[in-house]
């Protein structure tokens, strides 16, 4: 049996791999000794040890010398090479492998996709590579062809047909956390199966990131406590949580229009929450395996980030950080602290960059509401009621007549447009997703002041949005289902009528019934007016916002989107209502979140929540052709931290609407807001 050569570090992946999988192998530092010492008709692989800063020596000498003995040989990210010509290095960014025809076996046919995240690459070109780099729309799968621009990224020498090359580092796929595992264990298998004359050997290694547990092991009776814990340990043990240095260094980097920095740049130590928290990792994973920080000062990810931490062991840096949010981190001054002023109450999307400081979303500052009354409800119920009650109330009127709001209202349209002319008009917006949580807050608000207008403004809305039906929202998919469960439930809670139970039954039966046997509940593919677009061309991945499938049936769930806020508005419904028939469709999907839930030996990486799982492959993989959050994003607040939450409220046999009943504002201090923000007789408007 011929012994392969391995010119390489130690520590390389597919050197362990080969070794841990049974092979032998040599391993010497120096190319020109590898080929020396070859065996003739033997192999040789030459790996990039000095990638991505330094390319690979293949000197002339030792090609021809490799070609006398006939050895099969394999260089990655080359200097130079007889007759190739290569361009300057380029780093991926949309860029996705793509298989060309069927040399790597069933498994990995032709127009296969894989990702090797944020590679750097040597364009050049070649008539019949076996793999190519190109900016590639779908799933798992070239939807739309390759295109004219795709670069060679694995090919045979021109002369010399026993050597293959690759213009980027194929070999570091464990290091750079390349994906999906099971396609680049059968790549690496089908390039040893042409390079070794006896077959390939085993290859076994174990991704940096993977899920907690298999599909089907039995889980411990205390499972999503454990995964609760685990997921406050994500926030402090990844550093987060901002020091005053850090959170200097990122309005530094806001104002140079930076939005994500290498961890590196950042003094990542552990901060207490009282200089806030960062938004999260982007999606694009470094050659290191490390992904950049991203770096928005935002109010939804500092209130959801209180709100985990508060349903743990970790309520000192809840109080701090919600005590950020309100008062010392500039979302709710200047303007917004005006009382004459018409975004009085309004919480900024963020801080430390103008266009967050200028924006007022309503499903942000909703969620920013929702979190921190879980927080407050286990902190103090009373500390932060003004605030919380002022920015209900700030939301509400510029909530219109019909109830909805809109997307989003920024400073100088609403500084000249006055908060009445909002309030006054009859707007259509039939998206969940930017105005469901905020009618949960109305009936929060409704329960707390007796104040009609808020039930009646949600129940209008509520109304017309179950009219249409799903199909007649802006988008017809997963992610809406999942958002509208929060305010059915909750309307239960404040109105219990069979109408209004029909509504929520209705809801939630249509979207467990896209539910997969693991627990997993599938993306669907929007409508035709759907805001976040799935690409219909190569050239449109990665341009939009957009989903993590290319189309219904592709087996990916969304925990950035989806999942956790599905979990919390199934936990409530059953809550309100005793719907026996949603239970165990609940425990499948808490089931399923804990099993994904992020292992690693690295600490900023294990307890986590990636945004998109293939339940089918259980593998993080999606197609991650999203302008701002592709498949393997970390983000704080959205659906991660609801899984987290709404995880505490079922340990602890509770619900949100209970805990939120605890934050109750002083009756004088509701009603003195009411008539100081909406500037009229009120007395008639109470129950």
């Amino acid at each position: 049996m011929t012994t392969p050569t391995f010119c390489c570090v130690p520590d390389n992946d597919l050197y362990r791999a080969f070794l841990d999988g049974g092979g032998e192998a040599r391993r010497v530092p120096d190319v020109a000794e590898a080929v020396e010492r070859a065996e003739p008709q033997g192999t040789v692989l030459v790996l990039a040890d000095g990638y991505p800063h330094r390319r690979t020596e293949m000197p002339v000498e030792v090609l021809e010398l490799a070609a006398a003995k006939g050895l099969r040989m394999y260089v990655e990210f080359p200097h130079d090479l007889p007759a190739v010509s290569f361009g300057e290095p380029r780093t991926a960014q949309w860029e996705r492998l793509v298989v060309t025809d069927e040399t790597f076996g069933p498994a990995l046919p032709a127009a296969s996709l894989l990702s090797a995240h944020a590679c750097v690459f040597l364009p050049t070109n070649h008539q019949r590579p076996l793999l190519v780099i190109a900016r590639i729309a779908g799933y798992d799968r070239a939807d739309f062809g390759v295109p004219a621009s795709a670069y060679p990224a694995l090919f045979e020498l021109s002369g010399q047909p026993g050597v293959l090359v690759a213009s980027t580092k194929l070999s570091g796929f464990r290091t750079g956390r390349y994906a999906p595992t099971a396609r680049w264990t059968q790549l690496w298998s089908g390039i040893l199966d042409r390079l070794l004359p006896d077959g390939p050997p085993t290859l076994t290694w174990t991704p940096v990131v993977s899920p907690t547990h298999q599909p089907h092991t039995q889980l411990e009776a205390d499972a999503e406590g454990t995964a609760v814990e685990r997921a406050c340990q994500w926030h402090l043990a990844s550093h987060v949580l901002l020091t005053k240095a850090g959170n200097q260094a990122v309005r530094t980097g806001l104002d140079q229009n930076a939005e994500a920095i290498p961890p590196d740049r950042l003094p990542l130590d552990a901060g207490d929450g009282s200089n806030g928290v960062l938004e999260g990792f982007e999606s694009q994973i470094q050659p290191d395996g490390t992904q950049r920080c991203r770096l928005p000062l935002r109010a939804d990810s500092t209130a959801e980030t209180a709100m985990v931490l508060a349903v743990s062991q970790a309520g000192t840096a809840a109080d701090n950080l919600l005590d950020y949010l309100f008062r010392s981190s500039g979302m709710c001054a200047g303007d917004r602290a005006d009382a004459d002023h018409p975004s009085y109450g309004l919480i900024s999307w963020g801080v430390g960059h103008p266009d967050w400081e200028i924006a007022n979303y309503g499903d942000d500052n909703a969620r920013v509401l929702l979190g921190c009354l879980l927080a407050s409800a286990r902190r103090n119920p009373t500390r932060w009621t003004e605030p919380i009650l002022k920015a209900v109330l700030a939301n509400f009127r510029t909530t219109g007549r019909s109830g909805f709001r809109g997307d989003r209202i920024d400073m100088p349209e609403l500084t000249s447009r006055g908060w009445r002319a909002y309030f006054d008009a009859a707007l259509d917006n039939p998206s969940p997703h930017f105005e469901a949580y905020l009618w949960a807050c109305y009936l929060w608000a409704y329960a707390t002041t007796g104040y009609r207008p808020f039930l009646e403004r949600t129940t209008t809305a509520l109304a017309s949005m179950m009219s249409t039906g799903p199909t007649g929202w802006r988008r017809n998919d997963t992610t809406e289902r999942a958002r509208m469960l929060l305010p059915l439930a909750w309307l239960v809670r404040v109105d219990d009528t069979p109408r209004h139970r029909g509504w929520l039954h209705e809801i939630a039966t249509d979207l467990l019934r896209h539910q997969h046997p693991s627990g997993a509940l599938p993306e669907l593919e929007a409508g035709g007016l759907a805001i976040f677009k799935v690409p219909q061309t190569n050239e449109e991945y990665g341009v939009t916002e957009s989903p993590i499938i290319q189309r219904t049936g592709d087996p990916a769930s969304d925990q950035l989107y989806t999942t956790g806020f599905a979990l919390l508005g199934l936990h409530e419904a059953i809550a309100a209502t005793g719907d026996p028939t949603l239970r165990e469709p609940t425990d499948r999907l808490a089931d399923y979140l804990v099993r994904i839930q992020t292992r690693s030996d690295q600490p900023w990486l294990d307890g986590t929540w990636l945004r998109s799982f293939d339940f089918q492959r259980w593998d993080y993989w999606g197609s991650s052709g999203d302008l701002g959050w592709g498949a393997w994003c970390i983000e704080l607040g959205w659906a991660p931290a609801w899984t987290t939450a709404t995880l505490a409220l079922r340990q602890s046999q509770s619900s949100l609407w209970a805990e939120a009943s605890r934050v109750i504002p002083d009756k004088n201090l509701s009603r003195q807001l009411l008539r100081g923000m909406l500037a009229e007789r009120l007395d008639e408007d109470f129950d």
